[in-house]
């Protein structure tokens, strides 16, 4: 699923009320709010706010997260046994930012009103093992990772994936979060950006959905910040649904109509004899045999690089390629455009058999 994040202690109802029905257009089913931030010596004032935003979240058929540490029960004087007053407060999830022992969460997840206990996937521990050596009720357990306000201090790929693992071997439901590039509330005084990837901080949020898409590590999204643009709604909510990953490139000038054709008319499929090289696709083969397919231009090849093998190639003539390394200039192989920057991280994610499809971004 897909969602978006609240904090309504920094903003106003009517405000929450519209991101919430544009985010509910756009097919977003669930809604993060936190509890870190409660006034401790007021802490009425600040869940008032919350009552607000998560009912009619709760009209909209919204399943709201309420992200909370162990002290906020002391602060509300209440145990953990007895989770009656997020269930009337219409939460569907609470997420756990620090945890406890492991006992206590799989207590909690037995626990009547059928709320889900997420707990924190960004720590590399034992942690999720504990908790099912106390064999919690596996339905009512989630997971998602942090975001990281401050720059630089995101997860790295490797610890993403690390972490997200332990998840996906226990199969259970996770979630990870996207930031988006126009929105400016955040939980924190300072924020620069709310992600999950340190690699997706400074990027749109279109590509950072594309690459969550293509790591297949996490079942649901948040974009962590509000107010996303509905740009950036409908961008994130297309990409979720999509079937095929979506490559944007830059054409050369001396790119020819036929070599257009040939990547932005058709899927491609990544070979499942996969090379250090290159991705290579080569159905075109089939297709374009009988054409003629001239060299051009004199390039060296660069990582990232689009490339047409020209009829020079013999019978690989008309196969497509991602290039994946720099190498010397080949006549045989026309250089014909290049991934867009932003977007080479999506290169390493391929796998052999998968389908894509060339675009250019408008």
């Amino acid at each position: 699923m897909l969602g978006i994040a609240l904090y309504p202690d920094k903003t106003n109802l009517k405000d929450d009320q519209d991101y919430l029905l544009k985010a509910k257009k756009y097919g977003y089913q669930r809604v993060f709010m936190s509890m870190l931030q409660i006034d401790k010596d007021d802490p009425k004032k600040s869940i008032r706010r919350l009552k607000e935003s998560i009912a009619f979240a709760n009209e909209l058929n919204m399943e709201v997260t309420l992200d909370i540490h162990p002290m906020v029960f002391q602060y509300l004087k209440m145990k953990e046994d007895d989770l009656s007053y997020f269930s009337q407060l219409g939460v569907k999830t609470i997420r756990l930012d620090s945890g406890y022992d492991g006992k206590v969460e799989a207590m909690m997840t037995h626990n009547p009103y059928h709320i889900n206990i997420e707990v924190n996937m960004s720590n590399e521990t034992n942690y999720l093992d504990l908790i099912h050596s106390y064999h919690p009720y596996r339905q009512a357990l989630t997971g998602s990772h942090n975001f990281y306000p401050q720059r630089y201090t995101g997860l790295s790929l490797e610890a993403f994936k690390r972490c997200s693992q332990k998840f996906i071997k226990y199969h259970i439901s996770s979630a990870a979060f996207l930031t988006s590039q126009h929105a400016s509330v955040s939980p924190w005084p300072i924020s620069e950006g709310l992600c999950t990837l340190e690699m997706h901080r400074d990027l749109p949020i279109d590509v950072q959905a594309r690459h969550m898409k293509m790591l297949g590590m996490v079942d649901d999204w948040f974009i962590g910040n509000a107010y996303a643009s509905d740009e950036e709604l409908k961008a994130v909510s297309e990409i979720y649904q999509s079937q095929i990953d979506i490559l944007h490139i830059k054409l050369f000038e001396d790119v020819t109509k036929l070599e257009k054709e040939m990547l932005l008319k058709y899927h491609q499929i990544y070979r499942g004899d996969a090379s250090e090289y290159v991705i290579r696709s080569s159905k075109n083969r089939e297709r374009y045999y009988k054409q003629d397919l001239p060299a051009h231009g004199k390039s060296n090849i660069h990582r990232g690089d689009i490339l047409i093998l020209n009829e020079d190639y013999g019978q690989y003539k008309a196969e497509v390629q991602i290039s994946l390394m720099d190498r010397p200039y080949d006549p045989r192989i026309n250089v014909v455009g290049h991934i867009l920057e932003e977007e080479m991280i999506l290169i390493d994610c391929l796998k052999p058999f998968q389908s894509f499809q060339f675009q250019i971004k408008e």
